[in-house]
């Protein structure tokens, strides 16, 4: 039994039940080893999710990152479209990025600084980006506001994923990204 195995059956098993639904005992047993053996691992589910969600955190802002430099030559209203529609499509199909979103709105008070202190970490990761990508158009707008509002809006975006349903989130993106885009020219 790895580590990394653990660690997949616990986010699958924190995007189905929540955190306060979780035990180790269930994820023991999804994995087929006693509670015991998964003790070794982590000895709680705090422990776990403090391992899991910094992890978690990394590998998105590496996404980020690449994203924004495989794009740097398109226009920015395209890359910041492509960039909402592209975590629509990562949050339905990764669990990871579901986890990283439905934590940010629904951290338990256990872990709720830790938890807010690393999604800042993403979050300024993603406002530098999109202010970049803001100093190299032509809209009527300085980049740091553009990029508060562009965060804003992900926000907003990013609830429809984690409370509403698919139907919702892109009928939310249509309109809201239409204001948003008019405000800036």
């Amino acid at each position: 039994m790895t580590r990394e195995n653990i660690k997949r059956t616990a986010v699958r098993q924190f995007n189905e039940l929540g955190y306060e639904g979780v035990k180790m005992t269930h994820i023991a047993k999804e994995l087929g080893i006693r509670k015991q053996s998964l003790a070794y691992h982590f000895s709680s589910k705090k422990e776990m999710l403090m391992e899991i969600y910094p992890e978690i955190v990394e590998e998105e802002i590496s996404f980020i990152n690449e994203f924004f430099d495989s794009r740097k030559h398109t226009p920015a209203k395209s890359q910041i479209y492509d960039f909402l529609k592209e975590n629509q499509v990562r949050f339905h199909a990764l669990p990871n990025v579901a986890f990283l979103q439905a934590m940010s709105f629904k951290a338990p008070a256990e872990v709720s600084d830790f938890i807010s202190a690393q999604y800042l970490l993403y979050l300024h990761t993603l406002k530098e980006r999109i202010a970049n990508v803001f100093k190299e158009s032509d809209v009527n707008c300085p980049p740091e506001k553009c990029a508060i509002g562009f965060i804003t809006l992900y926000d907003g975006l990013n609830i429809q994923l984690v409370y509403e349903n698919k139907q919702s989130f892109e009928r939310s993106l249509e309109i809201s990204f239409d204001i948003f885009w008019r405000g800036l020219l």
